[in-house]
């Protein structure tokens, strides 16, 4: 098999469990969209063009609740900041490919996406070749079948930006048509199907895989602290001041030196 493509259908298999709650998520912003006034065509445009679950859910929640566009405009950044770490995190990994690659990418950096593709460059080095007198050269790295064959004295291919991609395009699509089932179905479902619990369940099962590291579990702990303290604020400014709170610790965890006895 091509390599480029089993490095993409291995993105799309790895991917593909996480999609049990991508999809009433999806479903459950279709149903809100159409809820909330929104033309059928533009609720999917919307998850077209904008690809962002979370925000996409909330703004339609606020649309319905007449906020107004500043407000909206707000949250929506602050949830999204979260993405500025993300590209932060695998910019080392992907720096070294052409500008509509990274464009690419960026579109389809998500939180399922980026879970699942940061664990295959933390824990698949690139592989660096071996120099064979008797043949061309082989890689170090046992992991490294990812890859097309290198020739004596050249590094072998760095093909996982294709599993990224493979990540990314199985949660683009699973997105849109949950989208589309919940605009074409949504008002045929049971009211005692209470699909509510998909959103989280998404993203604790998003924490099991972040929190390996010490960053992450720093972020992860304060968030929740910061939320259930301050849930008592108006207009769920306590979710945001979560956000918020998290990232600082995340930073601050990520740049703090361990101590002799304590894991990193």
């Amino acid at each position: 098999m091509n390599p480029k493509l089993a490095e993409f259908l291995a993105g799309c298999r790895d991917e593909a469990p996480l999609q049990l709650g991508v999809i009433p998520f999806g479903m459950i912003y279709g149903i809100a969209a159409l809820a909330a006034g929104m033309p059928a065509w533009l609720a999917q445009a919307a998850s077209a063009v904008l690809f962002a679950g979370a925000s996409q859910l909330v703004i339609v929640q606020m649309l319905s609740a007449g906020a107004g566009l500043l407000p909206m405009a707000l949250t929506a950044s602050l949830l999204n900041v979260r993405h500025v770490l993300y590209s932060m995190s695998v910019a080392e990994y992907v720096r070294h490919l052409p500008r509509r690659w990274r464009l690419l990418l960026a579109y389809l950096l998500t939180d399922e996406a980026y879970a699942v593709a940061i664990l295959r460059y933390q824990q698949t080095a690139r592989p660096a070749p071996v120099h064979d007198s008797t043949g061309p050269a082989t890689t170090s790295d046992p992991a490294s079948a990812f890859s097309a064959p290198a020739t004596a004295g050249e590094a072998a291919p760095d093909l996982r930006h294709w599993y990224f991609l493979g990540c990314g395009f199985t949660l683009w699509a699973c997105w849109q048509l949950s989208t589309a089932a919940g605009i074409v179905f949504g008002a045929t479902l049971p009211p005692e199907w209470d699909i509510d619990f998909a959103v989280p369940l998404t993203f604790i099962a998003l924490l099991t895989m972040l929190t390996r590291e010490r960053a992450g579990r720093a972020a992860a702990l304060m968030a929740g602290l910061a939320a259930l303290a301050l849930a008592a604020l108006p207009y769920k400014l306590g979710l945001v001041a979560a956000i918020v709170a998290g990232l600082f610790a995340g930073v601050w965890a990520a740049h703090r030196k361990p101590t002799r006895d304590e894991k990193p």
